[in-house]
């Protein structure tokens, strides 16, 4: 595995217009992912789920993982302006790192608040250029998350009307045709509530689309998502939830 540091896809933020380019070892025509992070949308950095990258670079994708505009920068829809912004460069910026990577699609996969990003950026993308979606203890239904009405102002920059609650919905945008999504999520999440993987789950099964829903239980459960491996650096998803990944990966996209 190759690491190129802080390759620029919007250098009017600044830093956190950058991501991290994870290349594996066959790099010629390799699939290509986008990875985002979680916090919230209002912390932590790229560096926080490194090792979520380092792993889907172990199953042979070029992955970038970026950092987005947080909500002290400004509210919804910055962080998804950004995230979509990453995707353009990646399917058609240039890039000297990526010439010999396959850019056609993306899969785009990201945790928690990242989660939600992910499916906000998989599902507003050209259905021709995502290959597949991963949430990984995701807000896939927001009206379920953030539950306190100070998170939710912030979060939209004031009280949301009707039709900005809808604009960063995830479930407002299933349709038959979009991309084949994975879910995984803790039964028990005290953080996002594993409902509004359900809600999303069974909107996207109703529409027609394919959905795959990977719910576990915990024996050593923590005060987030129960996702990382106790002691791990960089953090380490559980070996069940990896599994589970790298079994959609393997079946959806050969």
């Amino acid at each position: 595995m190759q690491l190129i540091p802080g390759i620029a896809y919007q250098p009017s933020a600044g830093e956190r217009g950058t991501g991290d380019l994870y290349l594996p070892a066959a790099v010629d025509r390799a699939p290509l992912a986008l990875f985002i992070h979680g916090g919230g949308w209002n912390s932590q950095d790229k560096s926080s789920f490194a090792g979520v990258a380092e792993f889907l670079c172990g199953l042979g994708f070029a992955v970038f993982n970026i950092n987005y505009r947080l909500l002290s920068a400004g509210p919804w829809p910055l962080c998804g302006d950004d995230c979509l912004c990453a995707a353009e460069f990646l399917l058609h910026g240039s890039c000297a790192h990526l010439d010999r990577i396959d850019r056609s699609r993306l899969l785009v996969v990201g945790g928690s608040a990242g989660g939600h990003l992910a499916l906000m950026t998989g599902l507003r993308l050209p259905r021709e250029h995502v290959s597949a979606i991963v949430s990984i203890s995701g807000v896939a239904d927001i009206t379920l998350f953030p539950q306190q009405a100070e998170a939710r102002r912030q979060f939209f920059g004031g009280i949301p009307t009707a039709a900005e609650m809808r604009s960063a919905q995830p479930v407002e945008l299933v349709r038959q045709d979009q991309p084949p999504v994975l879910l995984t999520h803790y039964r028990n999440d005290p953080v996002v509530p594993c409902t509004a993987a359900e809600h999303f789950a069974a909107r996207t099964r109703a529409a027609g689309a394919e959905v795959e829903f990977y719910r576990y239980d915990c024996d050593t459960p923590d005060e987030g998502h129960s996702i990382w491996i106790p002691g791990s650096s960089p953090h380490r998803l559980f070996p069940d939830i990896e599994a589970a990944i790298a079994r959609f990966l393997r079946t959806r996209l050969k």
